[in-house]
């Protein structure tokens, strides 16, 4: 399989020594296991036909570039949404951000919303508070929860300004205004759609 592997870096530190050798040799020797290394990883994915499978073969800091680079397979092969929200989900919750939120965003939006909904749980019918929890300053966020004992460990936590944390925000939020509803034992975290966060009314609680 051909994968369109542009601003692939495939190999992170301490794969990839970031600085030089003063010897000429230990620096010959360093880009040859590099090179290895590096072809090894190609010749992975020539033989990988499976989108997601052939993105687990690489560093998982490439794997945002990677799904980028090959969005119409991804889509062919009806694995798309599913990626997107393994990586998101990997990264982030309605009480920790990773990664930046325009390239969060630009991926959702790429994504077909009946089948990203489709990968969690039904929303209950109406509207619904949800919180999420982030520095001061920052309202916006995709992850939100209805989950009360996490809001209420978060709130306590957060109480006393003077030892750190952060700000709990508030919104409402309906059937049409998520991507996937996620509910479990443990969680129930909402990922809401691009669209919602452009008009959102979001109040710090």
């Amino acid at each position: 399989m051909h994968w369109n592997l542009k601003k692939i870096k495939f190999l992170y530190p301490p794969d990839n020594f970031p600085g030089s050798f003063t010897n000429e040799i230990l620096q010959m020797k360093h880009e040859a296991k590099k090179e290895a290394k590096i072809n090894a990883i190609i010749k992975d994915l020539e033989t990988s036909d499976q989108a997601l499978s052939a993105m687990k073969v690489l560093n998982p800091l490439d794997h945002i570039q990677f799904i980028f680079n090959n969005m119409e397979e991804f889509r062919a092969q009806k694995c798309l949404e599913e990626a997107v929200l393994k990586l998101y989900t990997k990264q982030n919750s309605s009480f920790e951000s990773g990664g930046i939120f325009e390239v969060w965003h630009d991926l959702f939006r790429h994504c077909d919303r009946e089948k990203f909904y489709s990968l969690g749980t039904s929303f209950p019918d109406g509207e619904i508070l949800a919180f999420r929890g982030s520095v001061p300053g920052v309202a916006k966020g995709f992850s939100w929860t209805v989950n009360r004992k996490k809001i209420d460990w978060f709130t306590e936590r957060w109480r006393d300004k003077s030892l750190g944390g952060g700000t709990i925000f508030s919104t409402l939020i309906s059937r049409k205004d998520i991507l996937v509803f996620l509910k479990d034992e443990e969680q129930a975290e909402i990922i809401v759609s691009p669209h919602f966060l452009e008009t959102a009314k979001i109040a710090e609680v």
